[in-house]
C-alpha cells in the first residue's frame, strides 16, 4: 500500500510539471467492452458486451508525451459453455468495475493530430455483480452479491488509437488482469441447482478479466 501511494504521489507531482510546461486536457470517453475470462479455469469462456464510460485528464510533456489518468466504470465477466463440465449448462457473469488507468501516451502525428499510443498499469475495484447458471431454459444461482469477488484488482493496459482532431479520437485498447476475478477459496454464491444432489462448483474458479476496449473520446482544453 505504501508502494502504491508513493507512485501515485510521483505521478501527481509529474502530471502538475507537466501542466506548468503544456497545460492539461480534460476529457470524456465511453464505447464497447469485449470481455471473457483467461487463466487456469477459463475453459469454455467466451466473449460477452458490455460498455465503459467516464472522463479522463491528459498532461503534455511535449507535444509527442503525455501521461492520461482516467476513472472509468466498466462492464467485464463471460459466458462459459458446459460451465464445470456439464453440457447444456452456461454460466453468464457481468461484472462491473470502477477502472483507474494511469496510461503513458505517445502521439506520433503533429498538431496534436495523428497516431498515438498509450501503455501503463490500471487499478480496478469491484461495485456489482450478476451471475447465473442457464440450463435448458431454466435459471438457477441467480446472485447480484460481490461477497465471491477480489475487491480491488491490478492490470495493464496497451492500446493504440488515433486523435482526429484536437479534440476527436477514437481508441483500440486490451486490458489484462494480474489479479485473479475470484477470491481464492469456497464459493459463497454457487450452490447446486434444484434438483441436483451436486454442487456445480467446489470453488471459486482461477480466472482473469480479459477485455478488449474499443472507444471514443472528447477532450478540452489544453495549448
Amino acid at each position: 500500500m505504501k508502494k502504491i501511494i508513493l507512485s501515485l504521489a510521483l505521478l501527481a507531482g509529474f502530471a502538475s510539471v507537466a501542466n506548468a510546461q503544456t497545460g492539461v486536457k480534460y476529457g470524456i470517453k465511453g464505447g464497447f467492452n469485449g470481455a471473457t475470462f483467461s487463466g487456469t479455469d477459463s475453459k469454455g469462456s467466451e466473449y460477452k458486451a458490455g460498455f465503459a464510460a467516464g472522463v479522463f485528464a491528459n498532461f503534455g510533456i511535449s507535444d509527442q508525451v503525455s501521461i492520461q489518468p482516467e476513472v472509468l466504470f466498466s462492464q467485464k465477466g463471460a459466458s462459459v459453455d458446459d460451465f464445470q463440465g456439464v453440457s447444456g449448462n452456461t454460466f453468464k457473469s457481468t461484472l462491473s468495475y470502477i477502472d483507474v488507468p494511469i496510461l503513458a501516451r505517445i502521439n506520433t502525428g503533429t498538431d496534436g493530430k495523428g497516431l498515438f499510443f498509450e501503455i501503463g498499469p490500471q487499478g480496478s475495484f469491484a461495485v456489482a455483480d450478476r451471475d447465473f447458471i442457464q440450463a435448458h431454459g431454466d435459471k438457477y444461482n441467480d446472485n447480484t452479491t460481490t461477497q465471491d469477488l477480489n475487491k480491488v484488482v491490478i492490470a495493464y493496459v496497451g492500446g493504440i488509437g488515433y486523435q482526429i482532431t484536437s479534440g476527436l479520437s477514437l481508441g483500440i485498447r486490451y486490458t489484462g488482469d494480474f489479479s485473479q476475478v475470484y477470491k481464492d477459496g469456497q464459493s459463497t454464491t454457487l450452490k447446486a441447482a434444484s434438483g441436483n444432489t451436486a454442487p456445480y462448483i467446489a470453488n471459486n474458479p482461477n480466472v482473469h478479466n480479459s477485455v478488449f476496449q474499443f472507444q471514443v473520446g472528447y477532450a478540452f482544453g489544453g495549448k
